[in-house]
């Protein structure tokens, strides 16, 4: 029995209950969805309904009533040790201790599976960061690259099948402003007065990478046509600036299973059939020479460039192509996209351009994760690419470890806009969640060494684990399925990183008060038992995150 089990169970004793209210009242409605919580605060309960409020303007009659009626009308229910009405019309429910003593026993027979989900017939694809390959990786990527691949390894822990993609944007405008960047200062090499473009890319990066050009070819290439110049330069620079991606990256812990270039969809010529459909569909119409997508047709609020007056295709038709290879060619189930913030109005058109194409487009998910302000010194680090001043990522992990600042990412919603103060999380205390979490695994992996044998777990008695806190600690090991059930139904690796700070709380408030191993046998035998559990837990959240587990620190 897990918590997952049991709050299903009480879902269905719950509407049962209010079907004998409805028939004790003479009322009949459809029952809704009911809504279980788990309260913050323990007079609340274990587990909290508002089903009484919910209901009471259906039954009309006052929610207490309603809450009194269901109570009446609730069938037995193992593990239910007792029910509690609150004002204005709650049900609070407490569990039987001997839940727990089943939840401690379920995680030592399995421990390495604990709150795993079955396995599940959906192939996933999650694409994150897909940087622009024009420059070094900065702070902003970092908090994109640690949410994304933490939902990747969420996902693959409830079961899907996950592959992680990073979108190269090696065509289109951005490339185009690069190599004008690259050239301009490969020929001030040579002389001095030629102008750098006005919307070039400022960074000393682009210094380095013309003079690292220079050493290989000298002058060679400035006096050749600029076409050649460009083709040549690029062919030096792309391959280069996408590779320091990939060690970045990797050096973050970030892996992907494909990197896929958007170079590829004008090669094959899927560009050009995805246009080609659009056409065949009547979704397109030409104005001032260039072709336009019908997307208003499709639910969007204005419609939108496919090719420019030019003939070049813009990024959001290769991006059109991008998808429906995932989609219609490598028959990915469901894909989600992450995003930086301002590039919200990119989803609209990119549903209305799925749903053109015959696709679900609830089958194309988009997180937008807001921006990250750098504070140093107590004063914000204004970031700005294109005039090269940016919080690079590696320099970035050199100012923390990497899982200091990885864990931090995953302390906040990807909805919510943050603030990283470097100077107030790099301390070895509370406010750094990385520390916090791993010094619990260091205690409790201290305190098991203590134990010259380990106990057999059938002469352990269970009962003596009656004080509040060890209570509160088996109330937080049975929630992790139901925190990893949350997650994947909110698309949010974060609540794994805060429900494991606040396990690691709990057992620090613990330890702080009660000795594990003491002058009482048996209690030491079940207090041993309670914190090997917590500890195999902890260690289950840190492997999802990638986090290391230490044994000394």
């Amino acid at each position: 029995m897990n918590l997952i089990k049991l709050i299903s169970d009480l879902k269905e004793h719950i509407k049962r209950a209010i079907m004998k209210c409805q028939a004790d009242l003479g009322v009949g409605f459809k029952i809704s969805e009911i809504n279980l919580e788990i309260p913050e605060q323990k007079i609340h309960g274990d587990i909290s309904t508002n089903a009484a409020l919910e209901f009471s303007k259906l039954f009309r009659v006052k929610p207490l009533v309603i809450a009194s009626s269901i109570v009446q009308n609730f069938d037995k229910l193992n593990y239910i040790e007792r029910i509690e009405i609150a004002q204005p019309g709650f049900i609070n429910f407490f569990l039987d201790k001997k839940f727990f003593f089943e939840v401690l026993r379920e995680i030592d027979d399995n421990f390495e599976n604990y709150g795993r989900m079955p396995k599940k017939n959906k192939k996933i694809l999650v694409e994150f960061v897909s940087a622009n390959p024009t420059g070094p990786m900065h702070v902003g990527n970092a908090r994109l690259g640690v949410l994304g691949d933490s939902l990747s390894e969420v996902l693959k822990f409830a079961g899907f099948e996950v592959y992680k993609e990073f979108y190269v944007n090696d065509a289109g405008n951005q490339i185009e402003k690069f190599a004008d960047s690259l050239i301009a200062r490969y020929l001030q090499i040579f002389d001095s007065s030629i102008e750098f473009p006005e919307d070039g890319y400022q960074g000393d990066y682009i210094k380095q990478i013309a003079e690292e050009f220079k050493n290989i070819y000298g002058d060679k290439y400035s006096v050749c046509s600029r076409k050649i110049l460009q083709d040549k330069i690029l062919d030096f620079a792309l391959p280069e600036s996408i590779n320091k991606m990939k060690n970045t990256l990797s050096s973050y812990k970030i892996n992907y299973d494909n990197w896929f270039y958007e170079s590829s969809l004008y090669e094959s010529g899927e560009i050009t059939s995805v246009l080609k459909k659009f056409k065949e569909k009547n979704a397109t119409y030409t104005k001032d020479n260039a072709v336009w997508f019908k997307a208003t047709d499709f639910g969007a609020q204005k419609d939108e460039v496919l090719v420019r007056n030019n003939g070049i295709p813009t990024y959001f038709a290769a991006d059109i192509a991008y998808h429906v290879n995932k989609f219609l060619v490598r028959k990915f189930d469901i894909c989600i996209n992450f995003l930086g913030a301002d590039h919200q109005g990119h989803i609209p058109r990119m549903h209305a351009a799925m749903k053109c194409l015959g696709v679900d487009s609830s089958r194309l998910i988009f997180i937008i994760v807001q921006f990250v302000r750098i504070i140093k010194k107590h004063q914000i680090f204004v970031m700005s690419k294109r005039e090269g001043k940016i919080e690079t990522l590696e320099d970035f992990i050199n100012q923390m470890s990497v899982d200091c600042s990885r864990f931090i990412f995953n302390m906040q919603t990807a909805n919510s806009a943050m603030d990283f103060d470097i100077s107030a999380v790099v301390r070895n205390d509370s406010n750094n969640p990385s520390y916090y979490v791993k010094y619990a695994c260091v205690r409790i992996q201290s305190i098991l060494r203590q134990f010259d044998r380990i106990p057999e777990r059938e002469n352990i008695d269970f009962e003596l684990l009656n004080s509040e806190i060890e209570r509160e600690l088996m109330l937080e090991v049975a929630r992790f399925p139901v925190i990893v059930e949350e997650s994947v139904n909110l698309l949010d690796s974060t609540r794994l990183a805060r429900y494991v700070v606040n396990l690691a709380a709990i057992f620090h408030k613990f330890y702080n008060t009660n000795k594990v191993k003491n002058d009482d046998y048996s209690l030491s035998n079940a207090r041993y038992f309670l914190c090997l559990q917590i500890l195999r837990v902890i260690k289950i959240v840190l492997k999802i995150l990638k986090i290391d587990i230490p044994r000394k620190m």
